[in-house]
């Protein structure tokens, strides 16, 4: 089957680099900061390894994480469209950051420059692996011979049916982020309470229950 259009995503959709490479995706990665060290987040974990990464966490350094800019967006898809293939990108929710965002203003100037070509964009409104089963189910839409414009329409079909429920372990990282207080990150931690959180309709991160400790918060 000649593939027509080239579906294209960012790392925060956590999915394992050999099933990213059995569907031919592109796959931008974000950035992570930790210890002063900036690193690719690449699915591989090629700059940084994931057990490192969080090893790091646990044991105090301060991470953080930066998104993916315009101009690596442009660099990514030009190639494509010079390819003569359109363009899908699914990406992370723009409730949580501003990779989707760039995404968009890449597209936008690209499109003045391949106006043959088309260039959708998809916010995918998830994150992690709910975000990596939305772009799973856009190849295997590609892969069933579905066109850029089926695909695109499918997925507007099926995002308000993905659902994201998921507890968190440690309360201090949510308290790093501005996602709740430091008395609320310390009393929880010290009463061992797990925050139940899902996603909402705009992609933002909402609390829905409180659990103490780790096995209620995975029955909650």
């Amino acid at each position: 089957m000649t593939k027509l259009f080239q579906i294209i995503t960012d790392s925060s959709c956590d999915l394992p680099q050999s099933l990213a490479d059995e569907l031919d995706l592109r796959v931008l990665p974000l950035h992570v900061t930790i210890d002063g060290k900036t690193y690719n987040n690449y699915l591989d974990g090629r700059e940084i390894a994931f057990k490192d990464f969080f090893d790091k966490l646990r044991a105090g350094s301060q991470g953080t994480t930066s998104a993916v800019n315009p101009e690596e967006f442009r660099a990514e898809m030009e190639p494509v469209l010079a390819a003569g293939l359109d363009v899908l990108y699914v990406g992370f929710s723009s409730g949580l950051s501003t990779t989707y965002q760039s995404g968009c203003i890449a597209a936008d100037e690209l499109r003045e420059k391949y106006p043959e070509r088309k260039i959708l964009t998809i916010d995918s409104l998830g994150a992690s692996l709910g975000e990596g089963l939305y772009v799973y189910l856009a190849a295997k839409k590609q892969q069933s011979g579905a066109t850029i414009e089926e695909t695109y329409d499918y997925l507007m079909q099926t995002r308000p049916h993905l659902c994201h429920w998921f507890t968190v372990n440690d309360l201090m990282h949510l308290k790093r982020g501005g996602r709740v207080s430091a008395t609320a990150a310390l009393l929880g931690t010290m009463l061992q309470i797990k925050p139940v959180m899902h996603m909402d309709d705009e992609g933002h991160l909402i609390p829905v229950s409180k659990a103490r400790g780790r096995k209620a918060s995975l029955q909650a």
